[in-house]
């Protein structure tokens, strides 16, 4: 603070002789007076708490916001100097809510440079040229520094800054001659630098009470040249005093304005501009405090172990929703191109250092725990769920407590009695059990089979909130980490399901075989049931039993399978071509943590009794309902297959028997077809007629197809007539092949996390392969088959390969986020067998004298997360 800002803080009168300052120092005793002694209405606003940008802490520390401004009320209690320089005024006049003294605003005319615009500008003696030896402010990257003047050049002038630095500049850059004087060393201009800087750290509240004064409402409010505002200031218009009055009316965002640039001149905002500037200000201040905290509470979750971050509940119930809300519409793709939400969206990621890419927000949900570690977003962007919205979960449990009336009720056909024992088998994962078998031993020795499948048409009307949500989901999903069912789960795993010892309603599909296996058409029904199931088995339940078990004890089973070995033969007679080629099993657990356990094993289908004894059946039962439709002229989803051309022996002798052969006849194969007038022949089945229709649980297409029969069994019309059924059918298929695709998508994700565990517990993993065919010789493209883990994969290949050979890899790279690995080829010389894998010996294919019906355990590839 100057000595005569000090004198005026003790109390001391002005003197008639201190001219201008004199003037000064009596006005802020008068302010300081009514201040202290008539409890003004003057505030500021406190500092915040949380961290803030430097400009505006700076800002803060300089400037009081005001709301109402300072008023000066008479105090019979007024220190005499301030009554001494207060009876310099008239009676008050009324701005802004305070009161300033019109004598002491004409004294402000007439003791300071202050006045109209243009005339300060023609008047101002204190704008010089520069010149060598020049004080000037100058601009270098939005920043102003004081320098003086060394030698001119011919771009304009060399400078030095306090520091010593040289700096070439334009004549335009220097933006202020500062009045008063030249600098002769570098000394001098630091300490000149220094001296502004102490007079603005003494500045606190100056502009404001600089501002009362001004009274920026009238319309004889002042403009202000620098040393015009650095005598009212700092009682002095010196070179250090107008560098600081410039530093601070630059860095005033909420009193002054600047007027002019050449030379610049400041004029007082208005009462409602300062009002508005301050909201502004405070709105400024409020937004900065939070997302400081939410920079730090993003920190903090990102920092934390998976087990303590908050999950996506908790961040809901936080203050910081709405932005990772907006977030999450941007990872998910749901936003708007434009508006609020998306400009809330970049700007977190923006300012977090991330580009404002789906991916990136993907990635920063899962950081902070918003999302679980490994959720897939292709799936939520695709709305696919295992949850029901609570419209379709109160429908579900209205059927529960009020079943509607059944159409078929008169005809069920009673398959409960113990006489008649219905098994159900399946995955000992499975939930959904959609179908069932028995026998039924005829009166003549001869046998007919009955495959039970689940009702749930009897449940679910077409046109209803629940069939129409089936339809948008078209089939259940099996994902590594668990089921997105196509139905609720109280209605999936509960009424429509066939469950052991329960008595429920089916469609019973009986049909009897000639002694080469034919479907005998006469034989075929299909009529409304009710099943109680005796016996719920797994596939592995079943192999053993046919394996260990006297076939006595368990004639059904045994004659089960003898009816499908005979079933299968005869399709093969009619030219059905089966792909016998391994499959990948892959299960997730633990998928909350960061490293869960990944499980991938190989599945031969065709080498389990128990699994091709069902997948007779259900092409069975496919091939009668397909015949039936023919019959009855039934509009139903009737699947063909045109006729490949398939290898020859020659060509097919030049590959060995298993996966190579398979691959052989898979890449001859056509496409299916679906067509709804009148079924057509399926090739690779070898039938005349099929159609899907025993998993109207998890498929759509059957749920269709069980619609379409039972009604024409009732004597009523088809829902849907052929033309209606193809629009439908293809809809269906759209949105079939991109859930499919989703599923790959999910699948390849966790594969590539397999990989990337492996290599993380051992950088030495090695696995197994087949070589089985080239894609592209000519770039080294080919593909393998993982013996031991069903895993069919593509690699570069930079060595001369036959099909059927054999080779080491090792994974050199995982992107798990884009379900990506790649895989070489290693030298055998380079490889430990203790790094090695997978089950080599299940290469061998099925039926060729090596073991193919080794437990499950056996070709487990399990990585417990504690392994890596």
């Amino acid at each position: 603070m100057s000595a005569g800002l000090s004198r005026m803080a003790a109390g001391a009168a002005p003197s008639p002789a201190a001219g201008s300052g004199g003037v000064q120092r009596g006005l802020r005793t008068v302010a300081g007076a009514a201040h202290t002694a008539a409890s003004s209405s003057m505030f500021t606003l406190p500092a915040s708490q949380v961290p803030q940008p430097p400009q505006q802490q700076q800002q803060q520390r300089r400037l009081s916001v005001t709301a109402p401004p300072f008023q000066y009320r008479p105090s019979h209690g007024m220190p005499a100097a301030a009554g001494a320089a207060a009876s310099l005024s008239a009676p008050g006049q009324h701005f802004g809510g305070s009161t300033y003294n019109r004598p002491a605003h004409h004294m402000l005319q007439r003791h300071y440079a202050v006045g109209p615009a243009a005339q300060l500008a023609a008047n101002d003696s204190s704008e010089e040229e520069a010149g060598v030896g020049s004080l000037v402010e100058f601009e270098r990257g939005k920043q102003y520094l004081l320098a003086r003047v060394m030698k001119k050049t011919a771009q304009g002038w060399q400078v030095e800054v306090p520091s010593g630095t040289l700096y070439t500049i334009k004549a335009g850059d220097i933006k202020y001659v500062l009045p008063g004087g030249a600098s002769r060393s570098s000394a001098d201009l630091a300490a000149l630098e220094a001296a502004a800087a102490r007079e603005v750290a003494a500045a606190d509240g100056l502009l404001l009470l600089a501002w009362e004064l001004a009274d920026g409402d009238s319309a004889e409010a002042p403009i202000f040249t620098v040393p015009g505002m650095a005598d009212l200031l700092f009682n002095a218009s010196d070179p250090a005093s107008c560098a600081a009055t410039l530093r601070l009316l630059r860095e005033d965002k909420l009193y002054f304005k600047q007027m002019g640039r050449n030379p610049p001149m400041f004029k007082p905002r208005t009462k409602d501009q300062v009002d508005s500037l301050s909201a502004s200000l405070r709105a400024q201040e409020e937004a900065d405090a939070n997302w400081a905290r939410f920079a730090a509470d993003v920190q903090q979750a990102k920092a934390a172990p998976r087990s303590e971050k908050p999950g996506k509940a908790a961040w809901r119930q936080g203050p910081h929703a709405e932005r990772l809300t907006a977030v999450e519409g941007l990872a998910l793709g749901t936003l708007p191109l434009t508006g609020p939400k998306r400009a809330l969206a970049v700007g977190c990621l923006v300012g977090l250092g991330k580009p404002p890419s789906g991916q990136d927000a993907a990635e920063l949900l899962q950081s902070v725990g918003w999302w679980p570690p490994h959720l897939h977003f292709n799936l939520l962007s695709a709305n696919v769920t295992p949850l029901f919205s609570s419209q379709l979960e109160a429908a579900a449990q209205q059927l529960l407590a009020s079943p509607p009336p059944d159409p078929d009720a008169q005809r069920r056909r009673d398959f409960t009695a113990a006489s008649h024992a219905v098994v159900t088998i399946d995955d000992a994962a499975t939930t959904e059990i959609d179908d069932g078998l028995s026998l039924e031993r005829l009166p003549d020795g001869g046998l007919k089979v009955w495959v039970h499948v689940a009702d749930p048409s009897r449940w679910v009307a077409p046109g209803s909130a629940l069939a129409a949500e089936a339809q948008r989901r078209t089939k259940s999903l099996y994902l590594p980490t668990g089921t997105v069912p196509m139905f609720p789960k109280c209605l999936a795993e509960g009424p429509f399901s066939l469950r052991q010892g329960v008595a429920g309603e089916a469609v019973s599909v009986g049909m009897q075989l000639g002694a080469d296996g034919e479907l005998l058409l006469d034989s075929v029904e299909v009529v409304p049931s009710r099943v109680a199931p005796a016996r719920r088995l797994t596939y592995n339940d079943v192999d053993e039993m046919l394996a260990v078990c006297e076939q006595a004890d368990e004639q059904d089973l045994f004659d089960l399978a003898a009816l499908a070995a005979l079933r299968q033969s005869y399709r093969m007679s009619c030219g059905a071509v089966e792909i016998c080629m391994p499959e990948s099993s892959l299960r997730v657990h633990g998928v909350e943590r960061e490293d869960p356990d990944v499980c991938l094993e190989q599945e031969d289908q065709y080498a389990s009794p128990a699994r091709m004894l069902v997948s007779e059946m259900m092409v069975l039962a496919g091939e009668a309902v397909g015949e039936l439709g023919r019959r009855l002229a039934v509009p139903l989803p009737y699947r063909g297959q045109a006729q490949p051309v398939l290898p020859d022996e020659e060509e097919l002798a030049a590959v060995p028997p298993g996966p190579c052969q398979a691959i052989l006849l898979r890449n001859r194969m056509t496409r299916s077809v679906t067509m709804t007038q009148l079924p057509v022949p399926h090739a690779s089945l070898g039938l005349a007629a099929y159609v899907q229709f025993t998993s109207p649980i998890r498929r759509y297409g059957d749920l269709l197809a069980h619609w379409q029969l039972k009604a024409v069994l009732r004597g009523e019309q088809a829902p849907c007539d052929a033309d209606q059924l193809t629009d439908i059918v293809e809809e269906v298929g759209s949105t079939v092949q991109r859930v499919q695709k989703l599923e790959r998508e999910v699948e390849a994700y966790w594969v590539a996390e397999y990989f990337r565990q492996a290599t993380k517990s051992d950088a030495a993993a090695t696995w197994d392969a087949m070589f089985l065919c080239w894609i592209r010789q000519d770039v080294g493209l080919g593909r393998v088959l993982l013996g031991g883990l069903g895993l069919e994969t593509v690699m570069r290949i930079n060595q001369p390969m036959q099909a059927g050979e054999r080779l080491y890899v090792r994974c050199i790279h995982t992107d798990v986020r884009q379900g990506m690995y790649r895989l070489e080829p290693v030298a055998a010389s380079q490889v430990s067998q203790a790094s090695v894998l997978n089950d080599s010996s299940r290469f061998a294919a099925p039926g060729d004298g090596s073991s193919s019906s080794s437990s499950s355990s056996s070709s487990d590839t399990y990585l417990p997360a504690a392994a890596c």
